[in-house]
């Protein structure tokens, strides 16, 4: 660790204001992050646009075609 000897007051201070901002960057920092974090997590951004572009290729099948589809997704999901 690398020591700074001072010799006024005034180089301790300007010292002790930059850390105090570089401490509120880093704090805001994190929680922005956070914040990114917990909207990733929401289960509409986890599951993502899958499930409207499934759902819009089986609007285009036909009835028989759209029923043997669906029967074969159910199966295969539970």
């Amino acid at each position: 660790m690398n020591y700074k000897e001072y010799s006024t007051f005034d180089q301790i201070n300007k010292d002790l204001e930059i850390m105090k901002v570089e401490k509120d960057l880093a704090y805001q920092k994190f929680l922005r992050e956070l914040d990114e974090t917990k909207e990733s997590l929401e289960m509409k951004n986890l599951l993502g646009k899958t499930p409207k572009k499934i759902l819009g290729m089986l609007g285009m099948l036909s009835g028989p075609i759209k029923s043997v589809v669906l029967t074969y997704l159910f199966k295969k999901i539970f």
